[in-house]
């Protein structure tokens, strides 16, 4: 992920003209170009794609991994755990904080309580917006261009 970020801020800095000052910050950047940065954009379309699996019937491919993975996720493996969409969705939830969003995903509990909150779509998109903007306060980025 960090590689597409720096890439992206590199093109960012090059259509912006390499005549001009040299060193930029990197929220200078987003400001004067009017972009949000990648990881903001990948997240906000991580969570809309979740949203949209955990809303289709429970016996479709994704919705049967997803429920095999957490039945299995108790086997101990050696090494440095793998990244997969759940980890990264947890780490999402834990720095977001709601009184109506779990804060965490770890069991079938879990699961099922984001299924219920995402039949209802209007709730689903207030509580990923919500989560957008969390993560948009953590990395400071103020872009007025956005409109979200």
């Amino acid at each position: 992920m960090k590689l597409i970020v720096t890439l992206r801020q590199r093109q960012s800095r090059n259509r912006r003209g390499g005549g001009q000052e040299r060193v930029i910050k990197n929220n200078a950047l987003y400001q004067k170009t009017g972009e949000t940065p990648i990881s903001l954009t990948i997240l906000k379309a991580r969570w809309r794609l979740f949203g949209h699996i955990i809303r289709l019937a429970i016996n479709t491919p994704p919705n049967v991994a997803m429920t095999k993975y957490f039945k299995t996720e108790g086997s101990k493996q050696r090494g440095r755990p793998k990244t997969s969409i759940v980890t990264t969705l947890r780490r999402d939830l834990k720095s977001h904080n709601s009184d109506h969003w779990p804060t965490r995903l770890h069991s079938i509990k879990d699961l099922d309580h984001l299924r219920d909150i995402a039949q209802n779509r209007s709730d689903w998109k207030h509580q990923t917006t919500s989560i957008y903007r969390s993560a948009q306060a953590e990395t400071s980025v103020d872009v007025a261009a956005d409109g979200h």
